[in-house]
């Protein structure tokens, strides 16, 4: 039997501003080496805060009090020198960049390595294996702003396996990945524990690609207790009702089997090759059509020929579309294929290198800021880069102010808003103090709080809990059947196909596909993996029916 690498005990811990409050409450478990956990929970209960504990940040650097023990071989955490404790436990972090220090991929590797005193003969050895590792060994000489999303979370694992800890611990390491680049670490990790013997501990929202490499779950609830240690599988026959209350997400696969043929013990796909093994169980015929919409005439937003240039290279390359009142727009694409820039370009935030935009017929750059802003709002891609008051409240208050709205007013739109986003708890709290999750649905509070007629999103969803997706998507939703424009960028197959009536396809900063999500999901998948993209989950379990002559029902 394999010794514990990991053990926590009795683990509790409260911040200085919430002293009244666990973020953790008499956490217990162990990992035993070479085992992979999957740590699942709702946005905010705590999972990056165990991170900290694990890898010695906390108590070291924790503005609050903590008490238990963390066991790393069998030593407190808190006994490790600074420092030691990284040549045991890893972490690539959400946002890879908040990791990075250094101009090049080369750079970086051996920053960490210097730290632990390797010897320079050795470094090179070091460095050339982790980017093999990852696949990154084109790359050792690149500037890091160089590189895609992907390539970034590939970099960060490569300086955390350089360093060849016992425990590798990833949070939310596919949150910005586009389908294939997600399908592709997933494969990575695979691989390297195949290759070396790691413990390694996922955070994660979505599971799909995952469930294969996973010993056991580990599930935290709202208040940061432990209520569940076992086979994800067990958890969903037992405590089902339980996952979907504490907004837990399933494999895309298992919520769809679930949602048509309710709870069959006999028939709980985690993946799609189980479905594939399994379908002989299936009864329900599949529909695989998203909703077909009559788009609005009246234009909005329109788009001719723009470039945009950026340090000599061409990010948006003479992209001419138009955008009608009261549409739902996905854009999608690679890492790296220019959605972010695209949409600063429609938001008026970025002026194009060259091309013309034009809002209800009037040129962009004729538009007074204040009064361009009560057309469009836009949801930052990073949160962080939107806040500017010290509290939740007063952040989604903040233009209702200086629209001089009276104070009862304000505080009914306030509080409306910060329910349903499920920020109410936290009105009073600093939002650079607030989870990465819950950051994101203050970016969101903050625009949708206004009546604006075009809502730009850069991956709204991502680091969602299932509750708070389902939430944001209905208050969208709402929106626009109220007539409100929205333009939503992300790499959730399964918002595209079941609430966009239009998605345009950007690779290499051009269009190259715009029109309704079920055209699009005729392409070949060479060409949808050539875009960086992936079917959704109706139409691949289509696909399987279809292999295995199950009925089939194209009808919605």
């Amino acid at each position: 039997m394999k010794k514990a690498l990991l053990h926590v005990q009795q683990l509790r811990l409260r911040f200085e501003n919430q002293l009244d409050k666990d973020i953790l409450s008499n956490i217990d478990f162990e990992l035993k080496k070479g085992e992979t956990v999957l740590l699942l929970g709702p946005s905010g209960c705590g999972k990056s805060t165990l991170t900290f504990c694990l890898n010695g940040l906390y108590p070291r650097e924790l503005d609050g009090t903590i008490t238990g023990d963390v066991f790393i071989n069998g030593k407190q955490s808190t006994d490790y020198k600074p420092g030691e404790l990284s040549r045991h436990v890893g972490v690539v972090f959400q946002d890879p960049e908040t990791q990075f220090c250094m101009l090049t991929v080369e750079d970086e590797i051996a920053f960490g390595l210097e730290n632990l005193n390797v010897p320079q003969q050795l470094m090179e050895e070091k460095i050339d294996n982790a980017l093999s590792l990852v696949n990154m060994s084109a790359f050792k000489e690149s500037a890091i702003n160089s590189l895609s999303g992907g390539q970034k979370q590939k970099l960060a694992l490569a300086c955390i396996l350089a360093m060849e800890p016992d425990l590798l611990i990833l949070d939310e390491p596919t949150a910005n990945l586009d389908p294939v680049a997600t399908k592709e670490l997933v494969a990575t990790i695979e691989n390297l524990k195949r290759q070396q013997e790691f413990s390694l501990i996922v955070i994660e929202h979505q599971l799909d690609g995952w469930m294969e490499l996973v010993d056991r779950t580990l599930l935290l609830n709202k208040n940061g207790e432990l209520f569940f240690d076992g086979s994800f599988r067990n958890g969903i026959k037992h405590i089902l009702p339980c996952l979907r209350e504490q907004g837990i997400w399933l494999p895309k696969v298992t919520q769809y089997v679930l949602q048509q043929d309710g709870l069959n013990e006999d028939f709980i796909p985690l993946t799609i090759g189980e479905f594939a093994n399994q379908s002989h169980y299936w009864q329900q015929p599949i529909c695989n059509t998203a909703p077909q919409k009559k788009r609005n005439v009246e234009e909005f937003l329109e788009i001719n020929d723009i470039s945009w240039v950026k340090n000599n290279n061409t990010i948006i390359q003479n992209v001419s579309a138009n955008f009608y009142k009261g549409e739902f727009v996905a854009i999608v694409g690679a890492n790296g294929s220019g959605k972010t820039s695209l949409s600063r370009l429609l938001a008026g935030i970025q002026k194009p290198t060259s091309g013309t935009i034009q809002l209800n017929g009037k040129p962009l750059d004729d538009w007074k800021e204040e009064t361009l802003r009560d057309e469009i709002g836009y949801v930052f891609q990073n949160p962080e880069h939107q806040f500017v008051t010290n509290s939740v409240y007063e952040e989604v208050a903040f233009s209702l102010h200086l629209k001089r709205m009276n104070t009862r007013e304000i505080n009914k739109q306030v509080s409306s808003i910060l329910k349903v986003c499920q920020l109410s708890e936290l009105e009073n709290e600093h939002p650079y103090s607030l989870s990465q999750g819950q950051k994101r649905r203050l970016s969101v509070a903050t625009m949708i709080v206004d009546q604006q007629h075009m809502l730009i999103l850069d991956e709204p969803t991502f680091g969602q809990d299932t509750q708070s997706t389902m939430e944001l998507m209905k208050l969208l939703w709402e929106r626009h059947k109220q007539g409100t424009t929205i333009v939503m960028i992300t790499h959730d197959m399964e918002i595209v196909h079941h609430y966009a009536e239009r998605v345009i396809v950007i690779n290499n900063g051009e269009i190259v596909a715009d029109c309704n999500p079920n055209e699009l999901w005729k392409q070949p998948k060479v060409t949808l993996n050539a875009w960086q993209l992936d079917y959704p989950i109706q139409v691949q379990l289509q696909q399987i029916c279809k292999k295995d002559t199950c009925y089939v029902s194209t009808q919605p």
